[in-house]
């Protein structure tokens, strides 16, 4: 639920967020009506309920939430969020009294973040209504509400804060472990027992998957609309057996849906493109003062690290300035993984007959910051 409302073009005296549950189509039209400063949806009752509370904790000038729209009769996030605002966070479990939801448990905000949260926003609670009349009724009768009851110079919303707040800090979001998105597969003949050969077959609206023994003899052959359920049959029939080739075959039949779905051009291994010559879809590069600058990009020693790594040398210390194929002995595969990288992980604009295993890596740091 993270969504600026563009409906106000001065700032409204009071502000309020919108929650729609699970009703995604009411999102829009609410996030433009006067006085709205949020609106989004809420589908789970642990992390999408953490979300909502570390958002209104930062936006504090929001004062009001109304939820509204179709609660998930099996996940029950919006009850949990009301049984949030009504009775808070048991402390010490982090789970919310009387919530029927789903794991109603909150690992990542604290008790004080969310009475912090309770003490200054009203809840309306109009789950079930989607009539987009009522509710743009009940958004104007909120922010009138609140207009007409400003908050005490403490900011407690009128009510009793037991504990003081700095209104300068917000939340911190949950700490997690870095890692890179970088890795080794087993050789083919160890981790799937051949090689697999994906086409997406427009004719018959459907992906094709072909398996080959090592010796190049067809083994297996399987064709299906949706990635999951065709990789779930390559597991389950033993296909595979290596993680990282099973990852590798998951980006790979999701990759093909997507074509499939959006008429793109489809090529294993290869980053989906749309027809023609495509404009890069890395970070967004401007010029003038918005210019992306050195700043955006990992340093010199950190990218030299990751290419060796991405490239299978983990603890090889690259030349910046001699070319990757002098220095290592890569397959087409990791050049391929390489350039991927490069161009969709961290933005380079590389040209399109690039060939990164004549380059150096100060040739391809320098597509980076250019």
């Amino acid at each position: 639920m993270v969504r600026p409302g563009e409906g106000a073009a001065e700032p409204a005296p009071a502000r309020v967020a919108v929650c729609s549950l699970s009703s995604r189509e009411l999102v829009e039209p609410l996030a433009r009506l006067p006085g709205v400063a949020v609106a989004g949806t809420l589908m789970t009752a642990n992390l999408g309920i953490e979300e909502i509370v570390r958002t209104l904790a930062r936006e504090r000038a929001v004062r009001g939430l109304l939820v509204c729209g179709r609660d998930s009769p099996r996940f029950l996030a919006g009850q949990s969020l009301v049984a949030l605002f009504r009775r808070g966070l048991r402390p010490g479990s982090g789970r919310i009294p009387g919530a029927a939801g789903h794991l109603p448990v909150l690992r990542s905000v604290t008790p004080r973040e969310v009475e912090e949260v309770r003490a200054r926003v009203r809840l309306v609670d109009l789950r079930g209504e989607r009539d987009p009349a009522v509710l743009r009724a009940a958004v104007a009768a909120l922010v009138s509400a609140l207009r007409d009851t400003p908050p005490p110079a403490d900011g407690s919303g009128g009510r009793a804060v037991p504990y003081a707040v700095d209104a300068a800090v917000a939340p911190p979001d949950p700490a997690f472990e870095p890692l890179h998105p970088v890795g080794r597969r087993r050789p083919l003949e160890t981790g799937i027992d051949g090689f697999v050969v994906i086409t997406v077959d427009r004719v018959h609206g459907r992906i094709r998957l072909r398996h080959y023994g090592s010796d190049v003899t067809p083994r297996h052959e399987m064709h299906g609309t949706r990635g999951e359920t065709m990789l779930l049959g390559l597991l389950e029939a033993g296909v595979i057996e290596d993680p990282a080739h099973a990852g590798y075959l998951g980006g790979e039949l999701a990759k093909a849906e997507t074509a499939l779905r959006l008429g793109l051009p489809y090529e294993q291994d290869l980053p989906l493109r749309p027809p023609g010559r495509p404009p890069r879809h890395g970070r967004r590069r401007t010029t003038g003062k918005e210019r992306t600058t050195v700043a955006d990009v990992p340093a010199l020693e950190e990218f030299l690290t990751l290419v060796s790594r991405t490239l299978g040398a983990r603890d090889t210390v690259l030349d910046p300035h001699t070319p990757l194929g002098e220095q290592l002995a890569v397959d087409s595969v990791r050049v391929i993984e390489l350039t991927v990288v490069l161009e969709e992980e961290l933005g380079a604009e590389l040209p399109d007959d690039a060939d990164v295993a004549r380059a150096t890596p100060a040739d391809l740091y320098k597509a980076l910051v250019a």
